[in-house]
Order: structure tokens, then C-alpha cells, then sequence
């Protein structure tokens, strides 16, 4: 009901002038009985009369403007010539037309936004193919002079830069590539601990998995990429002891002894390019592996919440779509 009143309000502020005409003619033909000394009777049904007229008026005018102002409510979150109002008058027309040139304008400069961002991912897919050929020269060379591990390992960081990258270029895109199903998160695990083999042989690191014999329905592509930015991070930041899985019926965890993060860098963490203490230590922090994670994690339904201490490690937990609100 207050909304109504409100409603209404509105209708006769708008009106105003129509009303304060109404009134002005009103007063004037009173005043003119009057001085004609007409009859009582008659200056009543001259003002019952009026008032029936502009009460008439004001239903039918009431009901088309409210129904017009529901139409243009509708446009505000989803524009569309068939809901564009009838126009009732020269200026009405006039900014129609001027929305539609706009939109029109709109959808162009967003099109050829889309299209300068997909030129822009094709020619870094070339950029990146001539990269990983020298890349891959590189792995020869290392393989002929003895398959040092630690010249390896470098080689692989590269190749993990450059991948993100291409993923972040994508992320740009705003790609609608989303494949969801169910998939074993224990399998899921172990194939990306599987490529950083070398780094957890390197640093002696262990892995323990508790209670990992759970299924999620989410994209499986995307889901690798989040795991291993979350696990790339912890064995960078853990030169010993465990990495640690577990998954308790709502949510996977990964949990690290490494040197964890100061209190002042946590709720930043998730920011584009912010490196924090850790990062500016290690000059090679790009500062986009947990923002990319986090904005992937939103198209899929998740959310990432990270929780550390310095010297203690650092925990992070993956919420899936139908496990939290």
C-alpha cells in the first residue's frame, strides 16, 4: 500500500501542471457562478461535476503511466525495441530515437572490443608457439649435457609463465567455454601433483590426502588450472615438510607448512598483481596466479578463502557451488 501511495505521488507531481490548470479553471468558473449570482445548486454540480471529470482522467492516466513506467524498468536491465513504450508525443519520439542510436553504438564499440581482444589472443598464441620453440631447443640442450634437474626445473617455471599468461589472456575474453561434469577430485589431484614431481623431489616436500574419495560436478580444464596455481604456490613457498589435501564433505583444502604470509598482505592476496612480502622477495612473482584463480573460481560457482600465518604455513579452501550460499 505505501508503495502505491507512492506510486501515486509521483503520477500527480508529474502532472502537476495538468492539475494546476484543472484548479485554475476550476476557481474561475466558481468565482464566475458567483458573481453571476447563480444558485447554490448549481456551483455544486459544477465542482461534483469537475471533479468527476479529472477523477476519470486520473485513473486512466494513472494506469498507462505505471504501465509505461514498468516498461522502462524492464529496459534498464535488458534493452529491447519491442519494449520501448508507444510515444505520446514529439519529444518521447525523439529520445527513442536516441536510445536506439546509442545502443546501436553500444553493441558496435562492443563487438569491435571483442574482436580487437581475440586479435589480441591469436597474435600472443603465435608470440607463444615461436617462444616454445627455443623452449623446447633449450630442453634438448639440457637433456645433451646431462638432464640437470635444476636447469629442468627453471625450464619448466618458464613454461608455467608463459601458460599463464595465455590463461590470463583468456580470462580477458571472457570465454563461455565451460564444460561442467563430474569429476574424482583425488584423480584430479594427483594429476597436477604429478607434473611438479620434480619440484617436491627437489625440496624432499610430502603429500597426505585425507578423505580425497569425493566426486565434484565443475569444469575439469579450469579446475586443473586453479589446483595448480594453488599448488604451484605452496611448494614455492614450503622448502619443507608436508602439502597436505583433504577434502571434510563441503569444501578441499590444501594445507602447507611453508612460510606462510604476513597478517597486513592476506586480504589482498586475490587482488590483480599484488605480490605481497613473499612475492617481492621472490622477483619473479607475477602477482596474477591467485587473482586468475579467484575470477575463474567465481564462473564456476566456487570461492577461494585463504587463511596464514608466518612460519606456520598457509590453508586454502576451495567451495563448490552446492556447498555453501
Amino acid at each position: 500500500m505505501k508503495q502505491v501511495f507512492k506510486l501515486i505521488k509521483a503520477f500527480i507531481w508529474e502532472h502537476k501542471a495538468t492539475y494546476l490548470v484543472w484548479l485554475l479553471l476550476l476557481g474561475t468558473q466558481s468565482l464566475t457562478l458567483y458573481l453571476y449570482d447563480q444558485t447554490q445548486a448549481i456551483l455544486g454540480d459544477t465542482l461534483l461535476f469537475s471533479c468527476l471529470i479529472i477523477f476519470s482522467y486520473t485513473l486512466v492516466a494513472f494506469s498507462r503511466w505505471q504501465r509505461k513506467l514498468k516498461q522502462l524498468q524492464l529496459l534498464q536491465t535488458n534493452f529491447s525495441h519491442e519494449l520501448l513504450p508507444l510515444s505520446t508525443s514529439q519529444a518521447e519520439m525523439l529520445y527513442q530515437q536516441i536510445a536506439e542510436e546509442l545502443e546501436q553504438k553500444l553493441v558496435a564499440e562492443l563487438e569491435h572490443s571483442r574482436l580487437k581482444k581475440q586479435e589480441m589472443l591469436e597474435d600472443f598464441g603465435i608470440w607463444l608457439h615461436q617462444v616454445k620453440t627455443p623452449v623446447s631447443a633449450l630442453d634438448l640442450l639440457i637433456q645433451a649435457q646431462g638432464n640437470d634437474p635444476k636447469m629442468r626445473a627453471e625450464l619448466f617455471k618458464v613454461n608455467e609463465y608463459l601458460q599463464l599468461m595465455l590463461n590470463y589472456l583468456r580470462q580477458q575474453l571472457d570465454n563461455s567455454d565451460l564444460v561442467f561434469e563430474q569429476v574424482a577430485l583425488d584423480q584430479v589431484i594427483k594429476e597436477v601433483l604429478k607434473k611438479y614431481a620434480l619440484f617436491f623431489a627437489q625440496k624432499g616436500l610430502r603429500v597426505e590426502f585425507v578423505d580425497l574419495d569425493a566426486k565434484v560436478t565443475t569444469d575439469k580444464k579450469w579446475l586443473v588450472f586453479i589446483l595448480e596455481q594453488l599448488i604451484f604456490n605452496a611448494i614455492k613457498y614450503t622448502h619443507t615438510g608436508t602439502i597436505t589435501f583433504s577434502f571434510n564433505g563441503d569444501h578441499l583444502v590444501i594445507k602447507d607448512t611453508g612460510i606462510g604470509i604476513q597478517a597486513q598482505d592476506i586480504p589482498r592476496v586475490f587482488d590483480k598483481g599484488f605480490t605481497g612480502y613473499n612475492g617481492r622477495q621472490d622477483q619473479r612473482a607475477s602477482g596474477l596466479g591467485l587473482y586468475l584463480s579467484q575470477k575463474v573460481a567465481t564462473k564456476l560457482g566456487c570461492k577461494l578463502e585463504l587463511t596464514s600465518k608466518v612460519g606456520q604455513g598457509t590453508t586454502v579452501k576451495v567451495y563448490f557451488p552446492k556447498h555453501y550460499k
